[in-house]
């Protein structure tokens, strides 16, 4: 937090995200978050891919831009600094544009609020930090992992396969810096959202996990190679090892199963549920008894995507 004085309340939103390719359930991600965001802008991390993404978009409020930086290198780590860089062109695009808020949100997360964005109304906040939630992995290839995967690991009371810390919406003056989860020098006290959170879904299949990872390729134990940065998540590093020792040997026995085990069983599920560690969450839902209309044609959308 800076020494500047509190801000005044405002309310333009913007949302910003890194993507690499056009998903089944992209089409849904934007109208779900279009209900909440004044305009979304999209930083492609393969830039040839603009076609097919400005398809996607349509007629949407929706920039679509290159992405900052190498993108051939993708591991954790370039990807974690391209998202920065892509994060702090939206603030200064913000800050020209008459935006008073951004977010980044990538494109296996929804920001899930039934307050009709309250958090931005409070006078001399800068910055609001909304807990994550996980979803847990179905045991099938999901047409649109945001309508199938309903059921979410509770933050801070069962493990997680990825982050735990949440992440953040800034409202935006000079002299904003992004971080991957946080931002720093904004005006204002700091919040944390009781209510909004983020729905996050890094792994909802066997197939999304292989592909993730097999795309990240044999990454440094610690972030951009500095040994006192170690990655903490284990299961970023046991993913890393499991896929490439079964790409290599085409065996996926044990990967398979290590994936399993992120899946509970019917009596662990209902247990965690009684126990609130799981908790079950509708984004679908949401947005048809917000706008019926659009959620009709952004799932058929998905599924004519899905079956190109």
């Amino acid at each position: 937090m800076s020494g500047n004085p509190a801000p005044t309340v405002s309310n333009r939103f913007l949302i910003c995200s890194t993507v690499l390719d056009p998903v089944a359930g992209h089409r849904f991600w934007l109208d779900f978050h279009l209900r909440q965001a004044e305009s979304i802008m999209l930083f492609l991390d393969d830039p040839g891919k603009r076609a097919e993404f400005e398809e996607l978009v349509g007629d949407r409020p929706v920039l679509v831009l290159d992405g900052a930086g190498d993108r051939a290198d993708n591991t954790p780590s370039a990807v974690v600094r391209r998202i920065i860089a892509n994060t702090q062109a939206a603030v200064t695009h913000a800050v020209e544009h008459g935006f008073d808020w951004v977010a980044a949100v990538d494109s296996d997360e929804l920001l899930y609020d039934e307050s009709g964005g309250a958090w931005r109304d409070q006078e001399r906040v800068g910055q609001v930090t909304f807990a994550n939630h996980e979803a847990v992995p179905v045991d099938h290839r999901p047409e649109n992992c945001f309508a199938e995967c309903t059921l979410f690991r509770v933050n801070g009371r069962t493990d997680f396969m990825a982050y735990g810390n949440g992440k953040s919406a800034v409202r935006v003056s000079p002299g904003v810096r992004a971080g991957i989860h946080e931002f720093h020098d904004y005006a204002g006290e700091h919040h944390v959202a009781i209510g909004p959170v983020i729905l996050h879904y890094p792994n909802p299949s066997f197939e999304s996990w292989v592909a993730k990872f097999g795309n990240h390729g044999e990454f440094s134990n610690f972030w951009w190679d500095d040994p006192s940065v170690p990655i903490q998540l284990q299961y970023m590093l046991r993913s890393r090892d499991l896929i490439h020792r079964a790409s290599a040997s085409g065996n996926w026995v044990e990967a398979r199963a290590y994936f399993r085990s992120w899946i509970p069983d019917d009596a662990s599920r209902e247990r965690m549920l009684a126990a609130d560690e799981l908790r079950v969450y509708s984004p679908v839902t949401q947005l048809l008894r917000a706008d019926p209309e659009r959620l009709k044609n952004a799932l058929l959308a998905t599924l004519a995507q899905r079956s190109e």
